[in-house]
């Protein structure tokens, strides 16, 4: 005669509590992984930017000293001469890798939200910031061929002023005075064409360990006129975690820096003036 063992399962009540354990820590485990991820994100993008920053000391050491310029052709060469001349092309046979040039963590749309803070280099409305590069006013995304790098390089450019009768903050019209160190042709105000070519060298640089020209931003071809464009500064704040960036400076080292690179880190020179701790290459304090 055959016997029957009874099998017991699980009750309702039981599965309900296992399934919600799992759920509860599911939501534990899943944003630390999130950020373990950003973070190992975080790292090879700081670890792109060191390797750029080896790149154009070996440069500036075959060129006297100079800086590699953003852009070594003009407006009016066309775009394929451009992107032959842009730093993108030029730091290639030191670091001798596209792929460097690209940031894990790059979203098209949160960097351009960062550039389009009134604070930055918009009006504070979506697509207000340099317009045509990343994103058209419209909100059409520019092709991915179209971006060469993930990061931008400075140019020479000059903003505000260390006079102590005209500079921040004695002037609330003004701004920190900024002093790019870069290299390449200038761009005029408009934006609209560049105008005359300038280079700048690593001994004329006060403090190399704290200026710099390489970061989380972007270099592209832009959308509407098919020149380069490369922006570097205030753009790069939301690019991880949304506070920070990665920066490379002219002594070869990179680090994280938190916060908006130029607005969050201002120093003050003897005078009183205040100037952009990072992108003040003449400015002494």
């Amino acid at each position: 005669m055959k016997t029957y063992q009874s099998i017991r399962g699980f009750t309702l009540i039981e599965l309900l509590v296992v399934i919600a354990i799992i759920a509860i820590l599911a939501a534990i485990l899943f944003p630390v992984f999130a950020q373990a991820k950003e973070a190992a994100k975080q790292t090879a993008c700081l670890s792109n930017t060191k390797q750029l920053g080896l790149g154009e000391l070996l440069y500036a050491n075959d060129y006297d000293d100079t800086i590699i310029p953003w852009e070594s052709a003009p407006d009016v060469a066309g775009t394929a001469m451009q992107v032959q001349s842009a730093w993108t092309t030029t730091i290639q046979p030191y670091v001798k890798s596209i792929q460097i040039l690209k940031c894990p963590t790059f979203n098209a749309l949160t960097t351009q939200k960062s550039a389009d803070r009134s604070i930055c280099d918009g009006d504070g409305t979506p697509f207000s910031g340099h317009p045509g590069e990343l994103f058209s006013a419209a909100g059409v995304q520019n092709k991915d061929a179209n971006i060469l790098s993930h990061y931008g390089i400075s140019r020479n450019a000059i903003f505000g002023t260390l006079d102590p009768s005209q500079c921040f903050p004695f002037n609330q019209n003004s701004f920190p005075y900024t002093h790019y160190a870069g290299s390449g042709w200038e761009i005029d105000q408009n934006n609209s064409t560049t105008s005359n070519y300038t280079t700048t060298n690593l001994s004329q640089v006060s403090q190399t360990a704290t200026t710099a020209n390489i970061g989380d931003s972007w270099t592209v071809v832009t959308m509407d006129t098919g020149v380069v464009r490369s922006r570097f500064g205030c753009e790069g704040k939301a690019r991880h975690k949304s506070n920070g960036a990665c920066l490379t400076f002219l002594d070869g080292h990179s680090r994280y820096v938190l916060g908006d690179p130029e607005n969050d880190h201002i120093k003050y020179a003897a005078n009183g003036c205040a100037y952009e701790e990072f992108f003040a290459y003449d400015a002494v304090p």
